[in-house]
Protein backbone atom coordinates (compact mmCIF):
# COMPACT_ATOMS: atom_id res chain seq x y z
CA UNK A 1 0.00 0.00 0.00
CA UNK A 2 2.37 2.24 0.92
CA UNK A 3 4.70 1.68 -2.24
CA UNK A 4 1.78 2.53 -4.35
CA UNK A 5 0.95 5.41 -2.48
CA UNK A 6 4.81 6.89 -3.35
CA UNK A 7 4.27 6.33 -6.69
CA UNK A 8 1.48 8.38 -7.34
CA UNK A 9 3.08 11.52 -7.56
CA UNK A 10 5.77 10.43 -10.00
CA UNK A 11 2.51 9.14 -12.24
CA UNK A 12 1.15 12.87 -12.11
CA UNK A 13 4.37 13.96 -13.07
CA UNK A 14 5.11 12.08 -15.48
CA UNK A 15 1.60 12.34 -16.89
CA UNK A 16 1.84 16.47 -17.21
CA UNK A 17 5.13 15.86 -18.57
CA UNK A 18 3.75 13.96 -21.62
CA UNK A 19 1.02 16.40 -21.77
CA UNK A 20 2.78 18.94 -22.33
CA UNK A 21 5.22 17.46 -25.06
CA UNK A 22 1.25 16.25 -26.41
CA UNK A 23 0.49 20.00 -26.57
CA UNK A 24 4.14 21.21 -28.27
CA UNK A 25 3.69 18.80 -30.81
CA UNK A 26 0.07 19.86 -31.49
CA UNK A 27 1.66 23.55 -31.55
CA UNK A 28 4.43 23.02 -34.13
CA UNK A 29 2.04 20.98 -36.02
CA UNK A 30 -0.06 23.52 -36.57
CA UNK A 31 2.69 26.25 -37.70
CA UNK A 32 3.44 23.05 -40.35
CA UNK A 33 0.24 22.99 -41.65
CA UNK A 34 0.99 26.86 -41.73
CA UNK A 35 4.12 26.85 -43.24
CA UNK A 36 3.12 24.42 -46.30
CA UNK A 37 -0.75 26.41 -47.04
CA UNK A 38 1.09 29.55 -46.94
CA UNK A 39 4.08 27.97 -49.27
CA UNK A 40 1.01 26.54 -51.56
CA UNK A 41 -0.38 29.94 -51.83
CA UNK A 42 3.06 31.72 -53.19
CA UNK A 43 3.82 33.36 -49.60
CA UNK A 44 7.13 31.73 -49.35
CA UNK A 45 8.79 34.36 -47.10
CA UNK A 46 5.68 33.55 -44.51
CA UNK A 47 6.35 29.85 -45.06
CA UNK A 48 10.09 29.81 -44.25
CA UNK A 49 9.15 31.72 -41.33
CA UNK A 50 6.76 29.32 -40.44
CA UNK A 51 8.92 26.49 -41.10
CA UNK A 52 12.14 28.06 -38.94
CA UNK A 53 9.46 28.34 -36.08
CA UNK A 54 8.74 24.42 -36.19
CA UNK A 55 12.13 23.37 -36.54
CA UNK A 56 13.17 25.65 -33.55
CA UNK A 57 10.70 23.30 -31.16
CA UNK A 58 11.44 19.89 -33.19
CA UNK A 59 15.17 19.95 -34.70
CA UNK A 60 13.91 16.19 -35.54
CA UNK A 61 11.44 17.03 -37.96
CA UNK A 62 12.87 16.18 -41.00
CA UNK A 63 9.65 17.50 -42.95
CA UNK A 64 10.22 20.94 -42.01
CA UNK A 65 13.41 20.92 -42.39
CA UNK A 66 12.96 19.45 -46.29
CA UNK A 67 10.59 21.85 -46.78
CA UNK A 68 12.90 25.02 -45.57
CA UNK A 69 15.04 23.60 -47.62
CA UNK A 70 13.13 23.97 -50.47
CA UNK A 71 11.22 27.18 -49.77
CA UNK A 72 14.46 28.80 -48.64
CA UNK A 73 16.86 27.72 -52.14
CA UNK A 74 14.01 29.16 -54.25
CA UNK A 75 13.69 32.27 -52.11
CA UNK A 76 17.46 32.84 -52.46
CA UNK A 77 17.06 32.35 -56.40
CA UNK A 78 14.50 35.31 -56.11
CA UNK A 79 16.23 37.64 -54.26
CA UNK A 80 19.63 37.35 -55.70
CA UNK A 81 18.02 37.31 -59.27
CA UNK A 82 15.98 40.60 -58.13
CA UNK A 83 19.34 41.92 -57.26
CA UNK A 84 21.04 41.00 -60.36
CA UNK A 85 18.64 43.05 -62.00
CA UNK A 86 18.49 46.29 -59.91
CA UNK A 87 22.50 46.50 -60.15
CA UNK A 88 21.81 46.01 -64.14
CA UNK A 89 19.16 49.25 -64.20
CA UNK A 90 21.51 51.13 -61.25
CA UNK A 91 19.25 50.34 -58.17
CA UNK A 92 22.18 49.60 -56.12
CA UNK A 93 20.17 50.35 -52.92
CA UNK A 94 17.29 47.97 -54.27
CA UNK A 95 19.89 45.52 -54.77
CA UNK A 96 21.73 45.58 -51.62
CA UNK A 97 18.77 45.33 -49.57
CA UNK A 98 17.68 42.13 -51.13
CA UNK A 99 21.11 40.57 -50.40
CA UNK A 100 20.03 42.33 -46.88
CA UNK A 101 17.49 40.09 -46.72
CA UNK A 102 19.31 37.00 -48.50
CA UNK A 103 21.86 37.06 -45.67
CA UNK A 104 18.97 37.48 -42.88
CA UNK A 105 17.69 34.24 -44.49
CA UNK A 106 20.96 32.63 -44.28
CA UNK A 107 21.57 33.27 -40.84
CA UNK A 108 18.09 32.48 -39.43
CA UNK A 109 18.28 28.83 -41.83
CA UNK A 110 21.39 28.00 -40.35
CA UNK A 111 20.09 28.49 -36.54
CA UNK A 112 18.19 25.47 -36.94
CA UNK A 113 20.68 23.39 -38.98
CA UNK A 114 19.77 24.09 -42.64
CA UNK A 115 22.40 25.99 -44.63
CA UNK A 116 21.27 27.64 -48.07
CA UNK A 117 23.80 27.36 -50.83
CA UNK A 118 24.66 30.88 -52.87
CA UNK A 119 26.64 30.97 -56.25
CA UNK A 120 30.55 31.14 -55.70
CA UNK A 121 30.83 34.81 -56.54
CA UNK A 122 27.74 35.74 -54.25
CA UNK A 123 30.01 37.17 -51.71
CA UNK A 124 32.23 39.46 -54.44
CA UNK A 125 28.50 40.37 -56.12
CA UNK A 126 27.92 41.18 -52.30
CA UNK A 127 30.60 42.99 -51.58
CA UNK A 128 30.50 45.29 -54.96
CA UNK A 129 26.49 45.92 -54.49
CA UNK A 130 26.66 46.79 -50.54
CA UNK A 131 29.75 49.36 -52.02
CA UNK A 132 27.86 50.93 -54.48
CA UNK A 133 24.60 51.59 -52.89
CA UNK A 134 26.78 53.43 -49.80
CA UNK A 135 28.41 55.34 -52.38
CA UNK A 136 24.77 56.10 -53.48
CA UNK A 137 23.99 57.16 -49.95
CA UNK A 138 26.57 58.73 -49.17
CA UNK A 139 26.09 61.16 -52.33
CA UNK A 140 22.61 61.59 -51.21
CA UNK A 141 23.56 62.58 -47.98
CA UNK A 142 26.07 65.00 -48.93
CA UNK A 143 23.46 66.33 -51.48
CA UNK A 144 21.00 66.96 -48.76
CA UNK A 145 23.30 68.63 -46.67
CA UNK A 146 24.80 70.94 -48.98
CA UNK A 147 20.73 72.01 -49.29
CA UNK A 148 20.23 72.60 -45.83
CA UNK A 149 17.45 69.51 -45.67
CA UNK A 150 18.83 68.09 -42.42
CA UNK A 151 16.11 65.74 -41.54
CA UNK A 152 16.52 64.30 -45.00
CA UNK A 153 20.51 64.35 -44.80
CA UNK A 154 20.05 62.26 -41.30
CA UNK A 155 17.73 59.59 -42.44
CA UNK A 156 20.20 58.81 -45.17
CA UNK A 157 23.24 58.73 -43.39
CA UNK A 158 20.96 56.42 -40.64
CA UNK A 159 19.84 54.04 -43.70
CA UNK A 160 23.65 53.37 -44.33
CA UNK A 161 23.61 51.48 -41.36
CA UNK A 162 21.19 48.54 -42.27
CA UNK A 163 23.76 47.43 -44.64
CA UNK A 164 27.05 45.57 -43.36
CA UNK A 165 29.60 48.10 -43.77
CA UNK A 166 33.38 48.06 -43.39
CA UNK A 167 34.37 49.88 -40.31
CA UNK A 168 35.61 53.25 -42.52
CA UNK A 169 32.19 52.90 -43.84
CA UNK A 170 30.48 53.02 -40.43
CA UNK A 171 32.57 55.46 -39.63
CA UNK A 172 31.84 58.04 -42.15
CA UNK A 173 28.12 57.48 -42.06
CA UNK A 174 28.36 58.12 -37.96
CA UNK A 175 30.43 61.21 -39.25
CA UNK A 176 28.05 62.23 -41.38
CA UNK A 177 25.44 61.80 -38.98
CA UNK A 178 26.85 63.78 -36.17
CA UNK A 179 28.05 66.54 -39.11
CA UNK A 180 24.58 67.17 -39.61
CA UNK A 181 23.24 67.12 -36.21
CA UNK A 182 25.45 69.98 -35.57
CA UNK A 183 25.07 72.33 -38.68
CA UNK A 184 21.39 71.71 -37.65
CA UNK A 185 21.72 73.20 -33.88
CA UNK A 186 24.35 75.70 -35.40
CA UNK A 187 21.26 76.82 -37.10
CA UNK A 188 18.98 76.41 -34.55
CA UNK A 189 20.88 78.57 -32.79
CA UNK A 190 20.89 81.76 -35.44
CA UNK A 191 16.75 81.22 -35.38
CA UNK A 192 16.83 81.50 -31.65
CA UNK A 193 15.37 77.94 -31.46
CA UNK A 194 16.96 76.65 -28.65
CA UNK A 195 15.72 74.12 -27.15
CA UNK A 196 15.63 72.41 -30.46
CA UNK A 197 19.65 73.21 -30.87
CA UNK A 198 19.98 71.44 -27.49
CA UNK A 199 18.25 68.47 -29.22
CA UNK A 200 20.33 68.52 -31.74
CA UNK A 201 23.69 68.57 -30.28
CA UNK A 202 22.80 65.88 -27.96
CA UNK A 203 21.93 63.84 -30.89
CA UNK A 204 25.56 64.83 -32.25
CA UNK A 205 27.28 64.01 -29.10
CA UNK A 206 25.74 60.77 -28.40
CA UNK A 207 27.15 59.80 -31.63
CA UNK A 208 30.99 59.78 -30.88
CA UNK A 209 30.61 60.74 -27.26
CA UNK A 210 31.12 63.76 -25.07
CA UNK A 211 35.04 62.97 -25.05
CA UNK A 212 35.64 63.72 -28.85
CA UNK A 213 35.75 66.69 -30.78
CA UNK A 214 32.05 66.13 -31.94
CA UNK A 215 31.16 65.93 -28.54
CA UNK A 216 33.17 69.12 -27.27
CA UNK A 217 31.55 71.04 -30.49
CA UNK A 218 28.50 70.02 -28.88
CA UNK A 219 28.68 70.88 -25.81
CA UNK A 220 29.10 74.41 -26.65
CA UNK A 221 26.62 74.91 -28.66
CA UNK A 222 24.47 73.32 -25.36
CA UNK A 223 26.02 75.58 -23.35
CA UNK A 224 25.28 78.53 -25.86
CA UNK A 225 21.56 77.44 -26.11
CA UNK A 226 21.34 76.97 -22.30
CA UNK A 227 22.76 81.11 -21.97
CA UNK A 228 20.84 82.10 -23.98
CA UNK A 229 17.32 80.68 -24.12
CA UNK A 230 16.97 80.20 -19.91
CA UNK A 231 14.07 81.64 -18.22
CA UNK A 232 14.76 82.46 -15.01
CA UNK A 233 11.44 82.66 -12.88
CA UNK A 234 10.71 84.46 -9.59
CA UNK A 235 8.29 82.28 -8.14
CA UNK A 236 6.22 84.83 -5.44
CA UNK A 237 4.71 83.63 -2.49
CA UNK A 238 1.66 82.67 -2.96
CA UNK A 239 -1.54 83.78 -0.96
CA UNK A 240 -5.32 82.94 -0.03
CA UNK A 241 -8.23 84.38 -1.74
CA UNK A 242 -10.54 85.68 0.68
CA UNK A 243 -13.88 83.59 -0.94
CA UNK A 244 -11.70 80.32 -0.48
CA UNK A 245 -13.73 79.10 2.07
CA UNK A 246 -14.19 79.59 5.77
CA UNK A 247 -12.51 76.14 6.70
CA UNK A 248 -9.75 77.22 4.71
CA UNK A 249 -6.91 76.42 7.10
CA UNK A 250 -4.54 79.32 8.24
CA UNK A 251 -1.23 79.60 7.06
CA UNK A 252 -1.73 76.53 3.92
CA UNK A 253 -0.78 78.81 1.09
CA UNK A 254 2.62 79.47 3.04
CA UNK A 255 3.03 75.83 3.92
CA UNK A 256 2.38 75.43 0.17
CA UNK A 257 4.84 78.13 -1.08
CA UNK A 258 7.44 76.46 1.03
CA UNK A 259 6.41 72.82 -0.38
CA UNK A 260 6.87 74.21 -4.28
CA UNK A 261 9.97 75.66 -3.74
CA UNK A 262 12.08 73.57 -1.42
CA UNK A 263 10.74 70.15 -2.54
CA UNK A 264 9.42 70.14 -5.86
CA UNK A 265 11.24 73.18 -8.04
CA UNK A 266 15.12 71.70 -6.32
CA UNK A 267 15.79 69.85 -9.74
CA UNK A 268 13.77 72.31 -12.39
CA UNK A 269 14.16 71.26 -16.43
CA UNK A 270 16.46 72.26 -18.59
CA UNK A 271 15.80 76.15 -19.48
CA UNK A 272 13.98 77.32 -16.89
CA UNK A 273 15.94 78.91 -13.75
CA UNK A 274 14.28 79.42 -10.27
CA UNK A 275 15.33 82.27 -8.89
CA UNK A 276 16.65 81.65 -5.10
CA UNK A 277 13.42 82.74 -2.91
CA UNK A 278 15.84 84.62 -0.63
CA UNK A 279 16.65 87.12 -3.42
CA UNK A 280 12.95 87.40 -3.66
CA UNK A 281 12.41 87.58 -0.08
CA UNK A 282 15.05 90.36 0.10
CA UNK A 283 14.09 92.11 -2.99
CA UNK A 284 10.47 92.36 -1.60
CA UNK A 285 11.66 93.27 1.83
CA UNK A 286 13.71 96.44 0.01
CA UNK A 287 10.54 97.13 -2.19
CA UNK A 288 8.27 96.94 0.76
CA UNK A 289 5.94 94.77 -0.61
CA UNK A 290 4.32 93.23 1.91
CA UNK A 291 3.05 89.56 1.41
CA UNK A 292 -1.04 88.52 0.45
CA UNK A 293 -2.56 89.35 -2.67
CA UNK A 294 0.09 90.89 -5.18
CA UNK A 295 -1.79 92.90 -8.12
CA UNK A 296 0.34 91.91 -11.80
CA UNK A 297 2.02 95.21 -11.37
CA UNK A 298 3.53 94.89 -8.55
CA UNK A 299 4.66 91.29 -9.20
CA UNK A 300 6.38 92.78 -12.51
CA UNK A 301 7.94 95.44 -10.26
CA UNK A 302 9.50 92.78 -8.01
CA UNK A 303 10.50 90.73 -11.20
CA UNK A 304 12.14 93.63 -12.95
CA UNK A 305 14.25 93.96 -9.92
CA UNK A 306 15.59 90.40 -9.52
CA UNK A 307 16.02 90.51 -13.62
CA UNK A 308 13.62 88.11 -14.00
CA UNK A 309 12.42 86.56 -17.38
CA UNK A 310 9.32 85.70 -16.06
CA UNK A 311 7.33 86.42 -12.62
CA UNK A 312 4.72 83.69 -10.86
CA UNK A 313 1.86 84.57 -8.66
CA UNK A 314 -0.25 81.72 -7.31
CA UNK A 315 -3.32 81.83 -4.95
CA UNK A 316 -5.40 79.33 -3.28
CA UNK A 317 -8.73 79.58 -5.44
CA UNK A 318 -10.70 77.06 -2.97
CA UNK A 319 -10.90 74.87 -0.63
CA UNK A 320 -13.59 72.27 0.67
CA UNK A 321 -13.72 69.27 3.42
CA UNK A 322 -16.12 67.25 3.07
CA UNK A 323 -16.80 64.80 5.84
CA UNK A 324 -18.27 61.15 5.04
CA UNK A 325 -21.03 59.40 6.86
CA UNK A 326 -20.29 58.13 9.95
CA UNK A 327 -20.14 54.87 11.19
CA UNK A 328 -21.06 54.27 14.65
CA UNK A 329 -19.97 51.48 16.75
CA UNK A 330 -21.14 51.04 20.38
CA UNK A 331 -18.14 49.79 22.42
CA UNK A 332 -17.86 48.71 26.45
CA UNK A 333 -15.19 49.57 29.21
CA UNK A 334 -15.24 49.05 32.58
CA UNK A 335 -14.35 51.78 35.28
CA UNK A 336 -11.03 52.07 36.94
CA UNK A 337 -12.05 52.46 39.99
CA UNK A 338 -13.01 48.97 40.28
CA UNK A 339 -12.82 47.47 36.92
CA UNK A 340 -15.74 45.46 37.60
CA UNK A 341 -18.66 48.25 36.66
CA UNK A 342 -19.37 48.41 32.73
CA UNK A 343 -19.78 51.47 30.95
CA UNK A 344 -20.52 52.20 27.26
CA UNK A 345 -18.39 53.92 25.07
CA UNK A 346 -19.17 55.13 21.19
CA UNK A 347 -16.34 54.72 18.67
CA UNK A 348 -17.20 56.76 15.34
CA UNK A 349 -15.23 55.87 11.74
CA UNK A 350 -15.31 58.44 8.77
CA UNK A 351 -13.77 59.58 5.45
CA UNK A 352 -12.18 63.22 5.25
CA UNK A 353 -11.80 64.58 1.78
CA UNK A 354 -10.01 67.30 1.23
CA UNK A 355 -9.83 69.34 -2.23
CA UNK A 356 -7.99 72.50 -3.00
CA UNK A 357 -7.92 74.30 -6.24
CA UNK A 358 -4.89 76.92 -7.06
CA UNK A 359 -4.62 79.81 -9.67
CA UNK A 360 -1.18 80.37 -11.15
CA UNK A 361 -0.46 82.90 -12.63
CA UNK A 362 2.75 83.92 -15.67
CA UNK A 363 3.48 87.92 -15.81
CA UNK A 364 6.25 89.41 -18.26
CA UNK A 365 8.03 92.36 -16.21
CA UNK A 366 8.29 94.53 -18.98
CA UNK A 367 4.83 94.85 -20.16
CA UNK A 368 3.50 94.14 -16.40
CA UNK A 369 0.33 91.50 -18.14
CA UNK A 370 -0.73 88.37 -17.46
CA UNK A 371 0.63 85.81 -20.18
CA UNK A 372 -0.74 82.68 -19.06
CA UNK A 373 -2.69 81.83 -16.39
CA UNK A 374 -4.05 77.82 -15.09
CA UNK A 375 -5.65 76.09 -12.01
CA UNK A 376 -4.48 73.29 -10.39
CA UNK A 377 -6.66 71.06 -8.03
CA UNK A 378 -5.86 68.47 -5.88
CA UNK A 379 -7.15 66.00 -3.21
CA UNK A 380 -5.93 64.21 -0.51
CA UNK A 381 -8.43 61.84 1.94
CA UNK A 382 -7.88 60.11 5.42
CA UNK A 383 -9.94 57.74 7.57
CA UNK A 384 -10.77 59.35 10.69
CA UNK A 385 -11.39 57.06 14.21
CA UNK A 386 -12.59 58.82 17.36
CA UNK A 387 -14.47 58.37 20.04
CA UNK A 388 -17.29 59.65 22.56
CA UNK A 389 -18.45 58.93 25.81
CA UNK A 390 -20.58 60.86 28.15
CA UNK A 391 -18.61 61.67 30.98
CA UNK A 392 -14.83 61.73 31.89
CA UNK A 393 -12.83 59.29 29.52
CA UNK A 394 -10.17 58.73 31.74
CA UNK A 395 -12.77 56.93 34.35
CA UNK A 396 -12.52 54.22 32.45
CA UNK A 397 -10.11 51.20 31.83
CA UNK A 398 -8.50 50.97 28.14
CA UNK A 399 -5.90 50.01 26.33
CA UNK A 400 -3.24 52.78 24.81
CA UNK A 401 -4.65 52.44 21.39
CA UNK A 402 -8.23 52.97 22.74
CA UNK A 403 -7.25 56.16 24.67
CA UNK A 404 -5.57 57.07 21.62
CA UNK A 405 -9.51 57.62 20.26
CA UNK A 406 -10.36 60.13 23.13
CA UNK A 407 -6.91 62.54 23.05
CA UNK A 408 -8.04 65.65 20.71
CA UNK A 409 -3.76 66.18 20.56
CA UNK A 410 -4.18 62.97 18.45
CA UNK A 411 -6.89 64.52 16.25
CA UNK A 412 -5.29 67.37 15.63
CA UNK A 413 -2.29 66.11 14.53
CA UNK A 414 -4.50 63.77 12.07
CA UNK A 415 -5.88 66.59 10.63
CA UNK A 416 -2.76 68.54 9.59
CA UNK A 417 -1.29 64.89 8.51
CA UNK A 418 -4.08 65.21 6.27
CA UNK A 419 -3.46 68.94 5.02
CA UNK A 420 0.19 68.25 4.62
CA UNK A 421 -0.85 65.64 2.22
CA UNK A 422 -3.03 68.17 0.52
CA UNK A 423 -0.02 70.48 -0.11
CA UNK A 424 2.22 67.76 -0.96
CA UNK A 425 -0.10 66.62 -3.92
CA UNK A 426 -1.02 70.42 -4.96
CA UNK A 427 3.22 71.00 -5.40
CA UNK A 428 3.52 68.05 -7.19
CA UNK A 429 0.92 69.02 -9.58
CA UNK A 430 2.16 72.58 -9.34
CA UNK A 431 5.52 72.12 -10.44
CA UNK A 432 5.02 70.56 -13.43
CA UNK A 433 2.33 72.57 -14.97
CA UNK A 434 4.22 75.90 -13.70
CA UNK A 435 7.49 73.97 -15.66
CA UNK A 436 5.49 73.40 -18.49
CA UNK A 437 4.28 76.95 -19.31
CA UNK A 438 7.79 78.74 -18.76
CA UNK A 439 8.55 75.82 -21.41
CA UNK A 440 6.18 77.54 -23.62
CA UNK A 441 8.46 80.75 -23.58
CA UNK A 442 11.53 79.13 -24.25
CA UNK A 443 11.63 78.14 -28.30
Amino acid sequence: MNIKAKTRPFVAILSLLLLVSAAGCVSTEKRYKKGVELESKGRLEEAAQRYVAVLAKEPGREDARQRLAEVGAELVDKYLAAARTDVADGRTEEAADALVYVDGLRGRTAQVGVTLAVPDDYADFRRDTIDAAALALFRQGEEYENAGRWPDAARTYERLHAYPLTRDQAFRADEGRARVFLRWAEQDMSLGTFRAAYGHAQTALDVFGPDSPTGAEGRAIQKAALDAGTQTVAVLPFWADPGAGEGTPRGLEAKLYDALLYERMDEPPLFVGPIDRGAIHREMVRLRVRSGALPDRTAAEVGRALRADLVVTGWLESYRQEDGAPEEIARKAVLRRDRVTPAAYTEKRYTVKLTAEVMIRIVDPVTRKALDEAPVSAQASAQFRRAAYNGDYMTLDLSREERALFDREAWLRAEEDLQKRLVDNLAERIAPALFDRVLRFVR
